[in-house]
């Protein structure tokens, strides 16, 4: 796997006129890079790529590790970076190396980069992020896999839930069970937002307890295999009004909808506006107040943006959020998430927890 990735980032670098591409993975800056291209996992790595040459650098810490992971013996850093770097970067003057601006510190660049005068360092971080967004099938199956984790974690929380938990123990709960269940760790802090802190859309788990009649949002994920899954399901305690039951079936509708529109060849703002039409419709549009979804991958938010500002277009490869909500301040909050493959002719779900109104 790994060396057709690198094949192709030499093609891609071919393309652009770049003589070498240089990853720089400080306390885990550029992990998901260094993953994508060697399968090493660890928080500090260089990967310096020429058209003829991979040199792969890690300290002491991760010897053992590193050998195991990218099937060879790693060079050890042992100096300063900039003297590392002058070790490796053997070009002729005038050469262009692309790298992860968007990765790399401005202490960085102005104390190492920029004081390689016979280099020109190309900002490239585009070159990748366009490889990661198109998702190979073994790519595909270790997120399913995320999902299938994150999944029966919530299934076992919801078992154990009773009225007065609060949001913080709910959380720990589903954090625990997802890495019971087989996930490395939690994608993310895990979202659970009950009652009025509902119209929170990043509402992180807090002291409050969850009480009958209210609604409660649920955004978590599981790790796994270097990839992330991200998934939001709206759950409720007993005793919820009519009106609650409305705004949740008119996300679900929003929701079912967008994701049913998706395919090939559309921008992504038009899927946004699928779901962002019925929301308005349905008389709550000022309160869907974010973008319908984002990439998902080796990172939570990666390439494609999924949004009324985007420009992109839809491609088979790309795996998406579609996550529209609902938000009254001081009331309650609804949201509901799938993540979402594009396919050749249309699209496949690879989140499978039920999404009909569940209630605890």
């Amino acid at each position: 796997m790994f060396e057709e990735r690198i094949k192709f980032l030499r093609e891609k670098m071919e393309a652009k006129g770049l003589d070498a591409f240089l990853v720089v993975n400080i306390e885990s800056s550029s992990k998901p890079t260094s993953y994508y291209l060697t399968g090493f996992t660890g928080s500090f790595s260089i990967v310096y790529i020429t058209h003829d040459d991979v040199v792969f650098m890690t300290d002491g810490r991760y010897t053992e590790q590193a050998e195991k992971q990218t099937g060879e013996k790693p060079i050890l850093f042992k100096k300063k970076l900039y003297d590392e770097l002058e070790n490796i970067i053997k070009l002729p003057k005038g050469s262009k190396i692309g790298f992860e601006s968007n990765r790399i510190s401005t202490n960085t660049y102005l104390n190492v980069f920029k004081k390689f005068e016979d280099f020109e360092f190309i900002p490239s971080e585009n070159l990748i992020l366009e490889m990661r967004r198109t998702k190979s099938s073994e790519e595909v199956k270790f997120i399913k896999e995320a999902a299938i984790i994150a999944e029966k974690a919530l299934q076992e929380t919801l078992d154990s839930f009773y009225i007065g938990m609060t949001e913080k123990e709910f959380a720990a709960k589903l954090e625990y069970n997802m890495k019971i269940y087989g996930a490395d760790n939690y994608a993310f802090e895990t979202i659970v937002a009950s009652g009025p802190r509902g119209a929170l859309p990043h509402g992180i788990a807090s002291d409050k307890k969850i009480n009958v009649g209210e609604l409660i949002v649920i955004d978590f994920g599981a790790y796994a295999n270097g990839y992330n899954s991200d998934i939001t399901r709206t759950v409720a305690t007993e005793g919820i009004s009519d009106r609650q039951k409305e705004i949740y079936e008119l996300v679900l509708k929003a929701q079912k909808a967008a994701v049913e529109a998706v395919k090939p060849g559309m921008k992504y703002s038009e899927l946004d506006k699928v779901a962002r039409d019925i929301i308005k419709n349905g008389g709550y549009g000022e309160y869907f107040s974010h973008g319908l979804g984002h990439g998902l991958g080796l990172e939570v938010h990666e390439s494609p943006r999924v949004s009324y500002m985007s420009e992109e277009i839809s491609q088979p490869g790309d795996i998406i959020t579609i996550e529209p909500g609902i938000y009254l301040p001081g009331d309650l909050g609804v949201r509901i998430e799938d993540d979402v493959l594009v396919t050749e002719d249309g699209y496949e779900v690879l989140t499978s927890f039920d999404k009909s109104l569940i209630i605890i």
